[in-house]
């Protein structure tokens, strides 16, 4: 085998496949990448069995061939090697090493049996759609970072995914917040309800970042296939029911406060500081018009910020974790956030009135 690639044709994809590898599994085929130089060009392929994906990129081959390299070490000598460089490939006549040479380097990498990679098949013949990049990825923004981490609740690890009439919806939770959102979307097939998983969420991020146009996304009965250009990512989808989230959710109505969002995310900030636990606990103080941000801690001191909103209601007071009220700080987009609010011991409902198909629900805490 022999051919020809440019670092920055190669390395981007590269970076990708080693987001999918399990560098940490038993099974040493698990952590490489395989390499599969063909009449079209490059394939590249790397799977953890729950997790795949596949990407096609121009290369010049002069002999056809494959290699099973490991993702990491190879990801390092194409990340490392020059800007300008184009990497030559080359595999021995016993094919135990891969030769790569970037203008004065030159590697030999040990390859595992391509035999041994196991194989990918793209999903055919099932339920399908199409969605706007933008779309998804405004999807995924805004409610990835409700995700629950902790892996022991399964059902919880992940974006639920469903179909309510002419709008896709997504909601996460990790037990203490809430994230929703919505998109139009002109899909005539029922979707009742999946759970794709944090580490797809992630990876699908990325490639939406740097994506513009349409997706296919194909389903199974435990299987999500994502076709983003030229990359197609495979994932198992997450065994579980998703909690009813509507049932937390209050009512848009009665009391609120409007707040400009960067006035909240930094009196926020400035005084959390003060709290010494993880949580980074806080509490806010409504009365008339201004909204204050407050700490006391035995142990450091005590912290006050306030700013001026707009306000309906009574005086208000209840504690929150600071970081919940960063994260939807952070996620929206718009000037201002409306929060409506009821008693200190009820969840607060935060929106944005740049988009009113998003919503996010923040579970008070005692200080």
């Amino acid at each position: 085998m022999r051919a020809k690639i440019s670092k920055k044709d190669l390395l981007p994809s590269v970076m990708r496949m080693v987001g999918v590898a399990d560098r940490r599994s038993a099974v040493p085929i698990l952590s490489h990448m395989l390499l599969d130089f063909n009449e079209a060009g490059l394939k590249l392929k790397a799977t953890d069995l729950d997790h795949s994906i596949i990407e096609n990129i121009p290369a010049e081959v002069f002999t056809l061939g494959t290699a099973a390299v490991p993702a990491t070490t190879f990801c390092d000598v194409v990340r490392k090697a020059p800007d300008s460089a184009t990497l030559e490939f080359s595999l021995t006549d016993k094919g135990g090493k891969l030769t790569v040479i970037a203008e004065k380097s030159k590697f030999e990498l040990s390859v595992l049996d391509c035999a041994d990679f196991p194989e990918i098949n793209p999903l055919s013949g099932i339920c399908s759609f199409n969605i706007r990049s933008e779309d998804l990825n405004k999807l995924i923004s805004k409610t990835k970072f409700s995700i629950s981490p902790e892996e022991n609740r399964h059902n919880l690890n992940g974006i639920y995914f469903h179909k309510e009439d002419d709008k896709l919806t997504a909601a996460s939770t990790d037990g203490h917040r809430l994230s929703v959102s919505r998109t139009t979307i002109d899909m005539k097939e029922s979707l009742q309800g999946i759970i794709v998983s944090k580490k797809t969420v992630f990876e699908i991020k990325k490639l939406l970042d740097f994506f513009r146009g349409e997706i296919s996304i194909a389903l199974s009965a435990n299987q999500i296939q994502f076709t983003i250009g030229e990359v197609i990512f495979i994932s198992k989808l997450v065994d579980g029911n998703f909690p009813d989230y509507k049932r937390v959710i209050p009512e848009i109505s009665g009391d609120f406060f409007i707040v400009k969002r960067t006035d909240l995310l930094e009196i926020v900030d400035r005084v959390a500081v003060i709290s010494d636990d993880k949580i980074r606990s806080v509490k806010l103080e409504l009365n008339k018009n201004i909204l204050s941000c407050c700490v006391a801690n035995s142990k450091i001191g005590s912290g006050r910020d306030e700013v001026e909103v707009i306000c309906s209601g009574p005086e208000w007071s209840a504690g929150f974790n600071a970081g919940y009220l960063l994260d939807v700080a952070q996620t929206v987009q718009g000037e201002s956030l409306k929060i409506y609010i009821k008693g200190s011991l009820a969840p607060i409902l935060i929106t944005d009135e740049s988009d009113p198909e998003s919503l996010f629900v923040i579970m008070p805490m005692r200080i």
